[in-house]
């Protein structure tokens, strides 16, 4: 539940930054030189809410997944092995 909320949380982030970066285009293009101004503050606040959410997600990827999957597997190895099998009785009976 916490990284389904993660996720949403950076989707939302996501979409925040760019429907508020496609309304502030022409902002964009009058300041072009002058740097961003202060009323695009939130859209920086966004985009690195979102960037820090992206990273974390892929952190927990990479380093938490692979020990879940091994705990899962673990639990449940007896039960994936009468699956497989009766899934190979299952064609076997049905293939002949």
């Amino acid at each position: 539940m916490r990284y389904a909320m993660l996720v949403g949380v950076a989707a939302v982030s996501v979409w925040g930054a760019v429907n508020l970066g496609t309304t502030n285009a022409g902002v964009f293009l009058v300041d072009a030189g002058q740097g961003a101004p202060p009323a695009n503050l939130p859209l920086w606040v966004l985009g690195l809410v979102a960037t820090f959410i992206t990273l974390s997600l892929c952190r927990f990827v990479i380093f938490g997944l692979p020990s879940m999957f091994d705990d899962w597997y673990r639990d449940n190895k007896s039960w994936l092995y009468v699956t497989v099998g009766g899934a190979l009785i299952y064609g076997a009976f049905y293939l002949m």
